[in-house]
């Protein structure tokens, strides 16, 4: 109905002579079953429960656009793109893009709606391992907004100490007839640090006697079987441990953004460069630009230029900039207030060192100072460093003289490398642009 309804409405704004009913009928009803098909074939359908609203909507979202790329070949193939307008084409794609999103999250609300009252059967869970383990699993289960009833944390594990007790094969048949009569439809076992061994081996062959799902899930997050998925590398089976951020196609979308903003802005910035150049100079003695020499893509040195703002000093030590530094200079406080001062990198940017969004460059010191001390601290190095980030659009800007403050800004720059899009790098420049809190603690 929103293909057809599509064309109309293109028909109608274009004003093109006679809408082709019969063959815009035909091609609604085919994008309408083929989608419905893909997103079967692809198991989109299947566990319901236990998928996250926004992944089942995403699902959909693909799944249209497999139907518009199948649809795009056929005309193609048969040399159907006189009869079919392009117009059209594009504003069926995007109306039944967010036709199949929005009925997707208005289905699931329905189902959980009805799980909640019912009306429909939860997904039964059961938890085997630590106490605490359980319960914050149990959570979580909770929160996920997934129909979920978790039943109980059954035999084998002292609630009380939260210790886990040693499972032999009686232990574990105990277990498996405890499962049986509470029917659940997965059972998870939580996998603690000292229960890597032989007898979670055992356990888990004797759960598999129950008609459920058998699932293990890593409880000390360090390890890197924490989040692995399976994959097929060659038809061997692997665990994929991790990705890269960004896949190739990513890496040229970015990189064809960075240029294009990075060439336009040093052409229609080029007056107010020239004019904060002369201030520098007029200002204080010394360079015009600052070179520093920091952290870029995959740990590698990168020369990063800024105007100056400070006097200069013979001292070599490393020292960041805090509030009324007297180091800084007239020019520089303005400059560092409202990120002047980092304009140069856009030539940067054009080089390849950098990228307009990403992660800031910190200085080689500050990186070996925090390693140490913070997990995943070199994660943020996993993409190219940027003009500007999540992290200061969020205010998590300027000065990081505790590890707190340097922690909400590696969860930030974590957060972003997870969930990159190009959107995403809209949004960023936009705040960055009309934001407050991006200058926030811009000493």
């Amino acid at each position: 109905m929103t293909a057809f309804a599509s064309a109309w409405v293109y028909h109608v704004l274009a004003s093109t002579p006679g809408l082709r009913v019969k063959v815009y009928l035909l091609a609604s009803c085919f994008i309408g079953a083929a989608e419905v098909c893909i997103a079967a074939m692809a198991g989109q359908f299947l566990h319901l429960e236990k998928q996250r609203e926004i992944r089942f909507a995403s699902a959909g979202i693909r799944a249209a656009a497999t139907t518009f790329v199948v649809l795009t070949s056929l005309l193609f193939i048969f040399k159907l793109s006189d009869v079919y307008s392009r117009g059209t084409l594009i504003l069926q794609f995007v109306g039944c893009s967010m036709t199949v999103g929005l009925v997707r999250l208005a289905a699931y609300r329905a189902f959980q709606n009805a799980a909640e009252k019912g009306l429909l059967q939860r997904q039964r869970v059961v938890l085997v391992g630590r106490h605490d383990d359980c319960e914050a699993c149990a959570g979580q289960l909770r929160k996920s907004g997934g129909g979920f009833d978790v039943v109980a944390c059954p035999l084998g594990w002292d609630a009380a100490s939260g210790e886990a007790a040693d499972f032999d094969r009686a232990t574990g048949a105990k277990l498996v007839e405890r499962c049986r009569v509470l029917r659940p439809d997965s059972i998870i076992l939580l996998v603690d640090r000292k229960q890597e061994d032989g007898s979670v081996g055992m356990l888990l062959s004797l759960l598999r006697q129950i008609p459920a799902d058998v699932y293990a899930v890593p409880t000390h997050r360090d390890i890197f079987w924490a989040n692995a998925q399976t994959a097929d590398i060659g038809g061997i089976a692997t665990f994929a441990i991790s990705r890269r951020p960004l896949s190739v196609f990513d890496l040229v979308v970015k990189r064809t953004f960075d240029i294009v903003a990075a060439a336009a802005g040093l052409i229609v910035l080029s007056p107010l460069l020239l004019l904060s150049s002369l201030a520098v100079k007029l200002d204080s003695r010394g360079p015009v630009l600052f070179v520093q020499t920091r952290h870029g893509y995959n740990n590698e040195a990168i020369r990063v230029l800024k105007f100056r703002t400070m006097y200069v000093s013979d001292s070599a030590e490393f020292r960041q900039a805090s509030k009324g530094d007297s180091r800084v200079t007239r020019i520089g406080r303005i400059f560092r207030k409202t990120g002047i001062d980092e304009l140069p990198q856009l030539w940067n940017i054009l080089r390849g060192d950098m990228s307009v969004v990403g992660p800031r460059p910190h200085a080689i010191t500050h990186n070996e100072l925090f390693t140490p001390r913070i997990d995943s601290f070199d994660r943020r190095h996993t993409v190219k460093p940027g003009l500007t980030g999540w992290a200061q659009v969020n205010g998590f800007r300027g000065e990081t003289n505790t590890l707190e403050k340097m922690q909400n800004r590696i969860e930030h720059d974590l957060y972003y490398i997870d969930n990159w899009s190009l959107l995403l790098d809209l949004k960023i420049i936009l705040q960055t642009l009309f934001s407050g809190k991006t200058y926030r603690n811009a000493w």
